[in-house]
């Protein structure tokens, strides 16, 4: 059979998915006219599913990273007018937080006293500056601690505890306050001549150790006088306090044991005895205390021309015996 060639056919084309088919060995058969091939039928796509939809993109250059945090949107600014308003109310709330302050910190600071309107009337205290104790030696007992001092031993100089000359007063030079010790016979001549020499002997015989002493006067002429007498044990301030009771300070022939007072201000334990001369005096009243504190006895002595006022009194008894005490 001769050979012919097959002239091509126009076909359109076709989508027609491409089969993998192996080669096989056939042997050549005898080439005869082909008949048509069938076209073979289209193969259905498939339905596309249907996809959510894309959210916009933000703006802005992508996040870096392989997983970056989601760009949150932003929240729309407040309008500065609000703005304007916050800040204008905060600097108001200042303002008058720092006046409030100021007007408070000026009532406080100042003494009543002069403050229009606080005024307190005077009562004729005196002013004093502000007290405090002295530092006892390093394992020293106070002079009250009857558990570890049974005797009342006044560790800390007596000359330290004197009442200090309050403001506005002339102090008298006669008397050494911090700078040294008493004479006996100074001491003595506030019982007059008559009283004098058995209150000589008596401290003599109790065993006296020595005696501070401070006094002053105020502008309106008052005179104060204070003595600290210190000896070897509370018991023989207890029986020196006895003889006391009987005698008289000179210039106060008669006198009235004041039962109108408390404990003269002395809560720390220490005992006050107080007397007042009956009467106004032509030439001066006495207000006089004694203050029983451990192995020391105090004596404040107050006196002015005519009435001795009773309120600086009370107050300079109060001070020394918190200070003895």
């Amino acid at each position: 059979m001769t050979d012919q060639s097959i002239a091509p056919q126009n076909v359109e084309p076709q989508n027609v998915e491409p089969q993998n088919v192996e080669p096989q060995d056939v042997e050549p058969e005898p080439q005869t006219e082909p008949a048509p091939t069938p076209e073979p039928a289209p193969t259905p796509e498939p339905a596309a599913e249907a996809l959510p939809p894309v959210p916009p993109l933000p703006e802005g250059p992508p996040p870096s990273g392989p997983r970056a945090a989601p760009v949150l949107p932003v929240e729309p600014k407040k309008p500065r007018r609000v703005l304007r308003a916050v800040l204008r109310w905060t600097s108001a709330v200042l303002v008058f937080g720092a006046l409030g302050g100021g007007v408070a910190y000026g009532v406080t600071q100042p003494e009543r006293t002069k403050i229009p309107g606080l005024e307190t009337p005077d009562d004729g205290r005196w002013t004093y500056q502000p007290l405090a104790l002295p530092k006892l030696p390093a394992g020293k007992p106070a002079a009250l601690d009857t558990a570890l001092n049974p005797g009342g031993r006044h560790y800390a100089d007596v000359r330290s505890l004197l009442l200090p000359v309050p403001e506005g007063a002339k102090p008298d030079p006669a008397f050494p306050g911090e700078k040294g010790w008493l004479p006996t016979d100074r001491y003595l001549k506030i019982f007059g001549t008559s009283g004098a020499e058995p209150q000589g002997r008596y401290l003599v015989k109790e065993g006296l150790r020595h005696i501070a002493a401070r006094a002053w006067t105020m502008p309106d002429g008052t005179r104060a006088e204070i003595y600290l007498l210190q000896f070897s044990t509370r018991t023989y301030v207890e029986r020196y306090r006895n003889e006391l009771s009987y005698t008289r300070l000179d210039g106060a022939p008669t006198v009235d044991e004041e039962l109108n007072l408390d404990n003269g201000g002395a809560q720390t334990g220490a005992v006050v005895y107080k007397y007042v001369e009956s009467g106004p005096s032509e030439a001066a009243q006495l207000r006089y205390a004694y203050i029983e504190s451990g192995d020391t006895i105090g004596l404040v002595v107050l006196s002015h021309a005519g009435t001795m006022p009773a309120v600086p009194f009370r107050q300079t008894i109060a001070l020394q015996a918190q200070l003895l005490g």
